[in-house]
């Protein structure tokens, strides 16, 4: 509750924040002191009468003396259901469609009906940017994909679950697709997993970063998961390890740079709701049904 000091009115505090204001003037106000704190400034001030204003500011120095160092302690909480299964599922759908495509079951041909071809994407064929995620060239691709895919979607299933995780990955991988392609000459071929993996760090990152800045931890701990993905990204996405020539490095900025701007919103998500099974299956199956009706509609339509 604000108060309304009159007589000649002297500044004890001055803060570009008006939460940090807001704050100060609440303890003022415990002690019994008056003040004003105009609303009306480019920075908030605390203004207090001039007899008061000695008392103000050490009760204002003792509550910066008490606080110093303060942020909440953070608790863990278990691990969230279904982060094994969804890796394994994960794994799973890679490798069964990569035996799909390389045997070319139903005489379809799987890699010209599922790839991101930019110039189809654009044209309407957005089921492309979905399917594209589990085609691969061959089997190092897909060895790679699968090693650093099960590694990162544990790690953001163990967090966020299984549906969570899987549901997400399938979201921010498609997007990055679809940039790539809006991005690159209409020619241009993609597949992969490899944007749903970078997709994957992006979200641990960003959702982590999040929580962080929840809990009032200092800045450099704040900024160090976004550093780690980035790191990532240097090392495994435009790293030396491929040619440039084989490696599309923008699919996986898009991928990563996706799950950067979705991963701010898993932490809001009610724990309660991240723990409970039903929930995580039903998002696991909203994940599945969508690389489903993705194929159904390509095949259909090559």
């Amino acid at each position: 509750m604000r108060s309304d000091p009159v007589g000649e009115l002297v500044e004890v505090y001055r803060h570009r924040s008006a939460r940090a204001v807001r704050d100060r003037g609440l303890v003022l106000t415990s002690v019994g002191i008056p003040y004003l704190a105009p609303d009306d400034e480019a920075e908030p001030r605390i203004l207090v009468e001039a007899h008061q204003a000695a008392r103000a500011r050490e009760e204002l120095a003792r509550y910066e003396e008490e606080n110093r160092g303060f942020r909440v302690r953070r608790a863990l909480p278990p691990g969230a259901p279904l982060a094994r299964a969804g890796a394994l599922l994960f794994a799973l759908v890679l490798v069964a469609m990569f035996l799909v495509q390389t045997g070319a079951a139903g005489g379809l041909d799987w890699l010209g009906a599922g790839r991101a071809h930019a110039a189809a994407i654009r044209g309407g064929e957005l089921w492309r940017v979905v399917t594209a995620l589990t085609l691969h060239v061959d089997v190092p691709h897909l060895f790679s994909n699968l090693i650093f895919g099960l590694l990162f979607s544990y790690l953001l299933f163990h967090a966020h679950g299984g549906g969570v995780g899987l549901l997400a990955l399938v979201a921010c991988g498609a997007l990055g697709n679809l940039t790539n392609a809006w991005v690159h000459r209409p020619e241009h071929l993609s597949i992969g997993a490899s944007t749903a993996v970078f997709a994957a760090i992006g979200l641990i990152g960003s959702s982590e970063a999040r929580a962080r800045h929840l809990l009032r931890e200092p800045s450099a701990r704040k900024a160090a998961p976004i550093s780690g993905a980035l790191v990532f990204l240097l090392y495994l996405g435009v790293g030396d390890a491929q040619s440039t020539r084989d490696v599309d490095v923008l699919a996986h900025v898009f991928g990563l740079a996706w799950g950067l701007v979705l991963g701010t919103w898993l932490p809001s998500i009610p724990r309660a709701r991240v723990e409970a099974r039903g929930f995580q299956l039903a998002l696991a199956l909203c994940a599945l049904a969508l690389l489903a009706a993705a194929w159904a509609v390509a095949l259909a339509r090559s």
